[in-house]
């Protein structure tokens, strides 16, 4: 970890042990967030995760506190963030698919949709019908294959996954228990620096604050731009200026930061 947040010379909120970051230099701040493990606690299957009450009302007061420089970078659908974000928070920035979206005030910049995902979520559930436990989901722009509820199929899925990779000549990309299989382009690093190039974010410092290897490089790219990282738990810990424990402890700091 680049330091701890006893080391950091930001302010300190000494309830969490975190950093506040309205510590952002002396430039306003910007907050992007990734979604799972982040905004809402990880559970056994993707579509049953939800934003509670406390965590909606923190960002809503986030995006006003801000002046609108609110970003949600995930690698969700941007059809799946709609149906999961709560309304006040749908209308910020969403980088969805991992980049390949991005919705400014209405406005989405996305690839031609195509059917091979679709396709390629029948041909898994077929593939996998007997294997019990492995979850299929479908995205837009993406599939991820779940083992979390088999973890002992984890070889079968890299197997599977990889023999897709090479057949469509798609990305795979890591995540927490999951394989997906996406296509090539941008990853949430390109996002960033695509929401910091917006004018409602220009002279402003990106805190970026996230769960998964899939945040690294939205980690990196903050940094790079004068900004933090900050990872929720120990999985991106080394990549990141401070880390937090849980969901718990992300609502606590936007509410703290936007106060």
């Amino acid at each position: 970890m680049r330091d701890s947040p006893a080391q950091t010379t930001d302010r300190i909120d000494t309830s969490t042990g975190v950093t506040a970051a309205a510590s952002t230099r002396e430039r306003p701040m910007s907050l992007l967030l990734d979604f799972d493990g982040t905004l809402a606690e990880i559970r056994s299957t993707p579509d049953s995760v939800a934003v509670d009450d406390a965590m909606a009302q923190a960002l809503a007061s986030a995006a006003r506190q801000l002046d609108g420089r609110l970003a949600i970078v995930s690698g969700r659908s941007l059809a799946q963030l709609d149906a999961l974000l709560p309304p006040g928070v749908a209308s910020c920035v969403i980088a969805a698919s991992h980049g390949q979206e991005l919705r400014v005030d209405g406005v989405v910049q996305a690839p031609a949709q195509t059917r091979l995902f679709a396709d390629m979520a029948f041909e898994a559930t077929l593939h996998f019908q007997h294997t019990p436990g492995i979850v299929i989901e479908e995205k837009t722009y993406g599939l991820g294959v779940h083992y979390r509820l088999a973890p002992e199929q984890r070889g079968q899925v890299d197997d599977w996954t990889m023999a897709q990779a090479a057949r469509y000549d798609l990305a795979i990309q890591h995540g927490d228990m999951v394989f997906e299989l996406r296509l090539r382009g941008p990853d949430k690093g390109d996002a960033v620096r695509a929401i910091m190039a917006l004018p409602r974010f220009g002279g402003s410092s990106p805190v970026f604050i996230g769960d998964d290897l899939t945040d690294i490089p939205a980690f990196q790219a903050a940094q790079a731009l004068g900004g933090r990282a900050i990872s929720v738990g120990p999985r991106t810990a080394a990549h990141a200026d401070i880390q937090l424990d849980d969901v718990a402890a992300v609502r606590t700091l936007i509410a703290e930061i936007t106060a």
